[in-house]
């Protein structure tokens, strides 16, 4: 701070710095709403730019969604545990493995 902005500070009443505070706390709201409206036409902008909207530019994956694949094991006690064979073994299939289970016990036929 310059000095002259200390000395009014220090030499100012509560009042005059809460209306200081209010008018500090109004001035950042302005510039912020000046910058967002900037920042947003430049974002129609560039959306123009690659002949999309703004709403297709949020929406866009350039990567194919994949699914998670198909159920090759099934808890043979839990019907709606499934494992696609990729990943870590569920715990439950672990479970199984130690009481002396099989793998291909757990297999779902095709």
């Amino acid at each position: 701070m310059t000095n002259t902005l200390e000395d009014f500070i220090s030499s100012s009443s509560i009042e005059q710095l809460k209306a200081l505070i209010d008018k500090a706390e109004n001035s950042i709201e302005q510039k912020k709403g000046d910058e967002i409206y900037a920042i947003r036409e430049r974002y129609f902008e560039m959306a123009a730019l690659v002949d999309m909207t703004p709403e297709e530019i949020l929406h866009y994956s350039s990567r194919k969604r994949r699914s998670s694949g198909k159920p090759k094991y099934r808890n043979p006690h839990d019907y709606n545990q499934t494992w696609t064979g990729h990943g870590k073994k569920p715990g439950w299939m672990r479970q199984e493995i130690e009481n002396g289970a099989d793998m291909e016990d757990f297999r779902i036929p095709e």
